[in-house]
């Protein structure tokens, strides 16, 4: 059973849901190019948008999902956006999502996962548009040998509000999750963070460690994490932490000492603090991608 069977949201996508994308990959097949998925909402005056998608992945299949949600400022659109996916015994899936909603929009989405045995998942949600964005994301490690990685960087200005919650339910033991957040505030944006670990009776030899760290690059930006362990076994390796703070004084000092501008001395700070969620994506092409979004995003700052 999902922990989010009664949020609130996923609910009225279950009702309302009129679009969306079913993928099947093979067992034992290999997609040489990743899988991309745009979602983008186009008309002018307002509207509520409910999409749903489903991804099976089959047995020692291989495949990568791209999801990018886009869409024009000045409109006040709702999105709602649910993806089921499935990952077979021995598989190996990376799903890479990239948010960048106009500046009014209401953006919530919601992934459901169950995953096989000796699977392979990596899944990583990249923010940067929309108003109020919520992302979450409920996985359950179905089978032994599973190694998982849920990560993500968030990049927030003016009043953007941005939600990232997870849970991530270990229903068998020998398993392996880590669980990285990172977020860089602006303005008077806000960023909040929601993890759960879940190690159920009987999931012994259990290795799961979740952080998340923010970087607060004025007096009014504000970061909330709430991380949870809840562990009902005793043979496991579990660990949580939440860091929050300024950029570092002496080494902005130091590239400034060395003729760098104020801007481009934050902006080399900024890219390195993010860069170490980025280096996580396998692709090298798609660590330049979204690396140059992030630099569009300092540049727009500067």
């Amino acid at each position: 059973t999902s922990p989010l069977k009664d949020d609130a949201a996923l609910s009225l996508n279950t009702a309302m849901m009129s679009d969306g994308a079913v993928i099947t990959v093979a067992d034992g097949a290999s997609i040489a190019r990743p899988i991309h998925l745009v979602f983008v909402t186009t008309p002018e005056k307002p509207v509520s948008v409910f999409t749903r998608s489903l991804v099976s992945v089959g047995k020692g299949a291989n495949a990568t999902l791209i999801e990018s949600h886009e869409g024009p400022d000045g409109a006040d659109h709702q999105v709602n956006h649910t993806i089921d996916i499935a990952v077979g015994e021995g598989a190996r899936f990376d799903r890479i999502k990239i948010v960048r909603e106009g500046e009014r929009t209401l953006h919530i989405a919601t992934v459901l996962a169950d995953i096989g045995k000796t699977a392979m998942v990596q899944d990583f949600t990249f923010t940067m548009g929309g108003a109020v964005i919520r992302n979450q994301i409920a996985m359950r490690m179905g089978g032994a040998n599973i190694h998982a990685g849920i990560r993500g960087v968030t990049l927030l200005k003016d009043r953007q509000h941005a939600d990232n919650t997870l849970v991530v339910d270990h229903a068998i033991g020998h398993c392996e999750s880590r669980e990285l957040f990172k977020a860089v505030l602006d303005g008077e944006s806000r960023s909040v963070f929601q993890g759960k670990i879940i190690v159920e009776p009987h999931a012994q030899k259990t290795d799961a460690k979740m952080a998340t760290h923010a970087l607060l690059l004025s007096e009014e930006a504000e970061a909330d994490a709430k991380p949870e362990l809840e562990i009902f076994a005793d043979d496991v390796v579990c660990g949580h932490g939440a860091t929050a703070g300024a950029l570092d004084d002496d080494l902005l000092f130091y590239l400034k000492a060395r003729g760098i501008p104020q801007k481009e001395a934050e902006a080399l700070m900024i890219e390195a603090f993010i860069g170490e969620v980025v280096e996580s994506v396998e692709s090298e092409t798609l660590r330049d991608v979204l690396m140059e979004l992030g630099r569009d995003w300092l540049r727009a700052r500067s």
